[in-house]
């Protein structure tokens, strides 16, 4: 039974103070189209709320494996 968790592999990384550019896939552009399109905020203001609150539903695999 899914438990409701992101799995992703884990790996280090530096955090950071300014704003970042990133590249996403088209899927994952196309989804947050349609979310901004439904909201009054702006597109970094959808797509900053979602990585901030999915990143509560990460669970961090260490030994590499993905569910």
């Amino acid at each position: 039974m899914p438990d409701d968790k992101i799995h992703i592999p884990a790996r280090s990384r530096t955090t950071t103070q300014k704003s970042e550019i990133i590249r996403v896939s088209a899927e994952a552009y196309n989804r947050l189209v349609e979310i901004y399109n439904e909201s009054t905020l702006s597109l970094s203001q959808v797509a900053s709320l979602l990585i901030t609150e999915g990143a509560d539903r990460v669970v961090y695999d260490k030994d590499g494996e993905c569910e």
